[in-house]
């Protein structure tokens, strides 16, 4: 059942990414995008990606004081780092799991208490995503209705942060009230369920400390700002997209922040596809450059960040002896 289970994943990934590419690339002129990718300034794609990097040493620290510094800043870059690898290699987002499998091979934290603390990283990005939405969609919309999305978002970004945030102040509670549940639920011994319940409350105590509480909120700004910074030196990379967009530079890469970071929601491989119909969209329709222009957009912003977390993923595999079979291992026996 497994294996067929796993089937279906793939065939599904492999239908929504093709779809994606296909729907992206529909009806460009291709000469146009190569020629736009020829004449790129080079100077500004290297600074972009150092933005980029920039972005993820602010998750590493972010990630560290998750962890209560159980793991020191090179060991959580490395990590993160190979969470994207192994997202760039399975599908569903694999990599978030996994680097919360390899922080529990490395340092005295459970796979469960790390995982949630992926999960309060994921939802202080939504957070953040949902915020800087609502603050650009007036300035790109054509009506009211268009920001029905952005407080949908960010409602839901707020109400997932408060949940983590109870969770985190009153433990005890949560955990007498799932044993509550469970003891009424035919589903056998409760405690073969409280267990990782309390790995994952382990994992949020770092939201009991205002101090804690602070810095996460820097390095959440921090690490979204560095990629708004990103897209500006990518504009800049392309002279054709940066004279198009001449004076809106700031608010054109703040849509496509919260844009892109949508399309890769979606369940396709590497977000291929999905990302670049997002930043296709986020460029044509409220800021009118060509298609075509879009696309050389789309792709040299994917790749650049593509790269840089399967490259630095890599590289860390080897310099911290993790081995992705070791991850998948301790993995199937959680």
């Amino acid at each position: 059942m497994n294996g067929k289970k796993k089937t279906v994943q793939w065939l599904l990934v492999i239908t929504l990414t093709a779809a994606g590419l296909y729907f992206s690339l529909y009806n460009v002129e291709f000469s146009e995008v190569f020629a736009a990718l020829r004449h790129a300034r080079w100077g500004w794609v290297g600074a972009s990606l150092l933005c980029a990097i920039t972005s993820f040493i602010f998750r590493a620290y972010r990630w560290r004081l998750l962890l209560d510094d159980h793991l020191s800043l090179p060991a959580t870059f490395g990590l993160i780092n190979i969470g994207y690898l192994v997202s760039g290699i399975f599908p569903f987002r694999a990599g978030d799991p996994a680097r919360a499998v390899a922080a529990s091979l490395r340092a005295p934290v459970s796979a469960m208490a790390a995982l949630s603390t992926v999960v309060v990283e994921r939802t202080l990005d939504m957070l953040t995503i949902g915020i800087v939405m609502v603050l650009t969609l007036p300035f790109v919309a054509l009506g009211g209705d268009s920001l029905l999305p952005g407080i949908i978002g960010g409602s839901a970004a707020v109400v997932a942060f408060v949940t983590l945030l109870a969770m985190a102040r009153w433990p005890d509670k949560v955990e007498a009230l799932a044993r509550a549940v469970l003891e009424r639920l035919p589903l056998g011994d409760p405690e073969r369920w409280l267990a990782p319940l309390r790995g994952i409350l382990d994992g949020l105590q770092a939201l009991r400390s205002p101090r804690k509480g602070f810095w996460l909120a820097v390095y959440s700004t921090l690490i979204w700002a560095m990629v708004i910074i990103y897209y500006i030196g990518l504009f800049h990379a392309l002279p054709d997209l940066a004279a198009s967009l001449t004076g809106e530079h700031l608010l054109a890469s703040a849509v496509l922040t919260w844009a892109t970071a949508l399309g890769m929601a979606a369940p396709t491989q590497s977000g291929l596809g999905s990302y670049h119909i997002a930043a296709q969209l986020a460029l044509t329709l409220p800021f009118a450059v060509g298609l075509e222009l879009a696309t050389s957009y789309s792709w040299l912003a994917w790749a650049g960040s593509y790269t840089i977390g399967v490259g630095f993923g890599a590289v860390s595999l080897l310099v911290m002896g993790v081995s992705l079979k070791e991850i998948r291992g301790v993995g199937h026996e959680g």
